[in-house]
């Protein structure tokens, strides 16, 4: 049989809810600033992206069809 020492663990709802507010304080959120950074960070990165992949498509396409 198991020993009596050995602790169970039991699923504890407010236990799991305190464990979530403690851990939500110890978040650093971004300011204001820093989240309007990182948008534009994406936002031009993603249009970086668009054009590349425009780009290398009309390339590819052209010299396809130069083959064909």
């Amino acid at each position: 049989m198991a020993s009596s020492n050995v602790k169970e663990n039991k699923f504890s709802v407010s236990k799991f809810f305190k464990g979530i507010k403690s851990e939500i304080k110890k978040v650093t959120w971004p300011t204001r600033k820093d989240v309007w950074n990182y948008t534009l960070v994406v936002l031009i990165m993603s249009a970086f992206s668009a054009v590349t992949i425009g780009l290398l498509d009309a390339i590819f396409k052209f010299l396809f069809n130069l083959l064909a």
